[in-house]
């Protein structure tokens, strides 16, 4: 019998066997009728790889050509979790065989998406994962030829996120309540801007104090171009600090490599864990929940957009390969637009009061008798009363 039921599934579940290969599968569906006509294309499929040669390629063989050309990418261990999310339900198991290429249909596609969405997992994470299968598949089409054509493979719409900043006075209060290896970190991070791995993984021999510079070279940088930072008085200010922290340490017990990094936390370099509970425990207390060490790139950024930094200048100094990312902050300084504000001033305005039509040239900000009006009663004042904030 090609068509049977398990007595722990309410799926169909599909046996046969071909020219000496066995098929052994779930039909995933409860309708009888709609199992058998999967057996039946799947034994048609098989008979065609058999007697005409033809190849049916697999998701496993496509995820084995992905990791022999990319795993040496940067994002390669973001990459891997999302193909581990996938290889659960498409990749060879005890129970199945590995899916088809052919068979990751539109449909097929959305209804893993939704799998991924009962999962409570939030939109934009599902993009990014999802991502990563559309890159697979238009690799499937060319180079490696395993397909014909790629299937869409849907997204959600998801909002534009204005960046998380901290003031300066929340700043301070953040740095009151951190250990002194932390409090160096986020320092230095809000003075320079630096990535965390570019932070925690800083060495002695890429910094120039007499110079204020310090140097992070390219492959090491997220853009994959070397970045050459200059120091503020409060990074020289930390970096000193912490010289005489290592010269305070030598000979008792930190190992030599240890030394070799700016910050150390019990004698261990690089420090791999910043954001930890104790982290979150702070912010929280402070009501800043939802804060991470990312946040202190970003509140750099808007200190600076808010001090008049411009654009391409905000770039070189956070290392962007463009200027996408430094347009984010350009809300926080709109003051380079007030100029072309004045080029809709109102000028002169036609007062009518009664049977009698006069021109009167005004200011659009002002009202009352012998004053200027706006053309808004809702924000009108007048002379010696208290001024709109």
């Amino acid at each position: 019998m090609s068509v049977w039921k398990r007595p722990d599934s309410p799926y169909w579940q599909i046996r046969f066997e071909l020219a000496g290969v066995k098929v052994r599968r779930s039909s995933e569906t409860t309708d009888k009728r709609a199992a058998e006509e999967l057996e039946e294309v799947l034994r048609r499929d098989l008979w065609r790889q058999i007697r005409l040669g033809e190849k049916r390629h697999t998701w496993d063989e496509a995820v084995e050509k992905c990791r022999a050309e990319q795993s040496h990418q940067r994002s390669w261990e973001r990459t891997e979790r999302a193909i581990a999310w996938f290889d659960k339900h498409l990749a060879a198991a005890k129970d199945r065989p590995a899916t088809l290429l052919t068979e990751l249909t539109y449909d097929a596609i959305l209804k893993l998406r939704q799998v991924r969405e009962r999962d409570g997992v939030a939109h934009g994470t599902i993009n990014r994962e999802f991502a990563v299968l559309r890159s697979i598949l238009k690799r499937c089409v060319d180079p490696w030829k395993m397909l014909d054509a790629a299937p869409k493979v849907p997204m959600y719409r998801t909002p534009k996120i204005t960046p998380r900043w901290i003031t300066r006075e929340q700043a301070h209060a953040l740095l009151g309540t951190f250990p002194r290896h932390t409090r160096g970190l986020v320092m230095f991070a809000l003075t320079t801007g630096l990535r965390r791995s570019n932070v925690t993984g800083l060495t002695w021999d890429r910094v120039d104090l007499k110079r204020r510079t310090a140097y992070i070279p390219a492959n090491e940088a997220k853009g994959r171009q070397a970045i050459t930072v200059p120091l503020n008085d409060d990074a020289i200010a930390i970096l000193e600090q912490w010289q005489a922290i290592h010269e305070s340490e030598l000979g008792k017990g930190w190992p030599a490599a240890a030394h070799r990094y700016v910050f150390v936390y019990r004698g261990r370099a690089p420090i791999k864990q910043v954001t930890t509970r104790m982290w979150r425990q702070r912010c929280k207390a402070l009501g800043l929940e939802g804060v991470t060490f990312h946040t202190m790139r970003h509140t750099w950024a808007s200190w600076q957009a808010q001090s008049g930094t411009p654009l391409r200048h905000l770039q070189e100094l956070g290392g962007w390969a463009t200027l996408d990312m430094p347009l984010r902050y350009t809300h926080l300084a709109p003051g380079h637009l007030a100029p072309y504000a004045d080029r809709t001033l109102l000028g002169t305005e036609t007062v009518t009061e009664g049977d009698a039509s006069q021109e009167a040239r005004v200011s659009p900000c002002s009202g009352g008798k012998g004053g200027t009006r706006t053309l808004d009663p809702g924000i009108m004042r007048t002379e010696g009363k208290k001024k709109i904030a």
